[in-house]
């Protein structure tokens, strides 16, 4: 199965706490720092991004349909990207996929601090405020 077509399916794998994808640093959610026990392949990760940040932006494949295959969140006066480029996705700043889940969560918190959308959006997801 290609990347896309797992991409399209889902995987199923993912936090008991928070649902989000199950991406763990040292060992808890990076998203709500719940024990993990299994961890998942980010397929799912930037749709999960776009419904939950409201501020995050997206492109999709041709004519702008199909999966996102780029997303763009800009905050606290950086730009965070992440993009799937074929089978690969690759984050910018150009960090592990956790570390830059956790810098776009730190980030999203301090923008929290003086955003009530944004606080709401956090907190309604079950994240961690930083």
């Amino acid at each position: 199965m290609s990347a896309l077509d797992a991409r399209q399916r889902g995987s199923g794998v993912c936090c008991a706490v928070c649902a989000a994808p199950a991406l763990p640093l040292d060992g808890v959610c990076v998203f709500c720092h719940a024990p993990l026990d299994k961890e998942e392949e980010p397929i799912e990760l930037l749709d999960y991004l776009v419904e939950r940040i409201p501020s995050a932006k997206v492109r999709r494949g041709h004519l702008n349909r199909g999966p996102i295959t780029e997303l763009v969140v800009e905050v606290g006066g950086r730009t965070l990207r992440a993009r799937w480029n074929k089978d690969n996705l690759e984050v910018h700043p150009p960090v592990l996929l956790t570390a830059w889940l956790d810098l776009l969560l730190t980030r999203l918190s301090d923008a929290a601090a003086g955003d009530a959308n944004m606080r709401r959006a956090v907190l309604r997801s079950g994240w961690a405020l930083r």
